[in-house]
């Protein structure tokens, strides 16, 4: 997650005319939470009024700016709450560029479910814009950025663009609002306009950087992300948590070990700059060597991490990545000792924990921590968790109570759950049932390639070619396409994308020699999987036969 370098400006040296400490605090905290109740009556503004009047606390002048400083950063729509009444009882106070600082901080961190509608975020953040430029502090550095990072926050892309363009005319913009913008930019999807953004930037700071890498992150484009953070180092700025995470969890899902490494061993030998190696590093280190299949390198730092910082996030890394490499038992293992530390699991992690139950034939085990969900911690199971038991109960063959499970779910099914218990009527050969879930999958318009596909060798399995013809008629009457697969491997340093039917790669007949040795192997081990097969047929498409 990027910093946010939108910060408020502290209030000058309060006034000296004030009570004894302990009892002007006493009355101010009073009269605060009487001002942010949701509804007040006019004699209790009164009352309020009066009690302020029998203080000092009226005669200072910087007693409502503290007022809403105090509520920031946890209560930020008691803070827009509390303007209107302050000036009610108030009729001296006059906003200055720190009240709207406040105000527009409040305004930025207040999100849906908080505000109705885009449309009233809108009136907010246009009311306070109005209400600066008349009170002629809309000028104000401070304020110029608050009110850029409140529009942008709120994905107000052309208002704050246009304010923005407004004070980089009047050399009023600094490296908040240039930031602020770019990852609206980023959060809006707009990619390219956010990278324009960030080269034209006439300084950048730790921030900026981070906030591009991130949104290079969130867009997925991992390998972009990655050499801007070498970019980063080459223009001698020091990462912060921000760009470390950000940076890992690209390795991570590249697959890119040695790059993951190399973060590694910038972190031991230079503190990462300004970032110290924290809970929340180790878990991306933890997160990224698991991704990577380097699962001992992962429970290395796992193991090295205090005790006090291994969290849910933690232990949910070092699941999954058990899990997904086949180390199930292990995985069950250690969510027992996380249950034993007083750590409490999140929805991801019964996710991880139920797949590895799975995976290991655990059914009884499953069973168990699925009923807990509720009942000992009370999360309820989502669709997620329902598809994980049912992708429990399909793998070890009890098909008719997957069937029950999803036909007693208290949630529509989505194409995860019915994909689970699709995926396990092939592995089980049980057409009469997949016909049925193919059934649920169409009416539900969740019947994309890959299922008919997947119905096509069921039939096949069981010899029904006339089905199978059929199911592929229909496939070309719906104009339906099989998306191509995609794998990815890391050699030397460098990640390699492989996309079924290509064979573009300079090295595919070094490739496949290496796979019809890898299938003379496996069937030294008794395993059937066709991969000398694969290696003929490239043969025959390249000499053109």
């Amino acid at each position: 997650m990027v910093g946010r370098e939108m910060r408020c400006p502290r209030p000058a040296r309060r006034s000296s005319l004030s009570l004894p400490g302990e009892r002007r605090e006493g009355m101010a905290t009073a009269a605060l939470q009487l001002l942010c109740r949701p509804a007040l009556s006019r004699a209790q503004l009164r009352q309020v009024h009066a009690q302020l009047l029998t203080s000092s606390l009226l005669a200072d002048r910087f007693f409502p700016n503290e007022l809403l400083r105090s509520l920031l950063p946890a209560h930020p729509l008691r803070a827009l709450r509390l303007f209107p009444r302050l000036r009610r009882i108030l009729p001296s106070f006059r906003p200055n560029n720190y009240t709207f600082s406040f105000l527009l901080t409040a305004a930025a961190a207040t999100a849906p479910p908080s505000l109705d509608s885009p449309a009233h975020a809108q009136r907010l953040v246009s009311s306070l814009h109005a209400l600066a430029a008349v009170l002629a502090w809309d000028a104000h550095v401070y304020v110029a950025n608050g009110l850029i990072h409140a529009y942008a926050s709120h994905g107000l892309l052309r208002a704050a663009r246009r304010l923005f363009d407004e004070s980089l005319s009047s050399c009023r913009t600094d490296v908040c609002s240039w930031t602020s913008l770019l990852t609206a930019y980023a959060n809006a999807g707009q990619l390219h306009e956010a990278r324009a953004l960030f080269d034209g930037m006439p300084r950048r700071s730790e921030v900026s950087w981070s906030a591009m890498l991130s949104a290079y992150v969130a867009a997925g484009s991992f390998a972009d992300a990655v050499h801007l953070f070498e970019e980063m180092l080459r223009s001698g700025v020091r990462p912060n948590r921000a760009a470390l995470v950000g940076v890992l969890a690209a390795c991570g899902a590249l697959g890119a070990l040695e790059q993951g490494r190399w973060v590694h061993a910038f972190l031991s030998a230079r503190g990462g700059g300004h970032a110290i190696m924290d809970g929340v590093v180790a878990t991306a280190l933890v997160d990224m060597y698991a991704k990577c299949g380097s699962l001992d390198t992962a429970r290395q730092v796992f193991d090295a991490m205090a005790a006090e910082q291994r969290d849910v996030f933690t232990y949910t890394a070092m699941i999954s990545g058990l899990s997904d490499h086949g180390r199930c038992r292990e995985a069950i293992d250690l969510f027992a000792q996380m249950q034993a530390q007083g750590v409490r699991p999140n929805e991801v992690t019964f996710i991880c924990v139920l797949t590895a139950c799975g995976r290991a034939g655990l059914v009884d085990r499953a069973k168990e921590i699925f009923r807990g969900m509720a009942k000992v911690y009370g999360v309820e199971p989502g669709v997620e968790h329902y598809g994980c038991l049912v992708d429990v109960l399909g793998r070890a063959g009890l098909l008719r109570e997957a069937r029950d499970v999803v036909r007693a779910m208290p949630m529509r099914p989505d194409s995860y759950v019915l994909g689970a218990l699709l995926n396990a009527c092939t592995a089980h050969g049980d057409v009469e049932l997949g016909k049925q879930v193919v059934g649920w999958l169409a009416e539900l318009g969740l019947d994309h390639s890959g299922v008919h596909v997947q119905l096509s060798n069921m039939y096949a399995g069981s010899s029904k070619w006339e089905d199978v013809l059929k199911v592929r008629r229909t496939m070309e009457e719906k104009n339906v396409v099989k998306v191509p697969g995609c794998s990815m491997v890391e050699v030397d340093g460098v990640a390699c994308e492989f996309v079924a039917g290509d064979r573009s790669h300079p090295c595919m007949r070094e490739i496949m020699s290496a796979v019809r040795d890898l299938d003379r192997e496996l069937r030294l081990f008794g395993h059937d999987c066709y991969l000398d097969e694969f290696a003929r047929r490239f043969e025959l498409e390249s000499s053109g036969q």
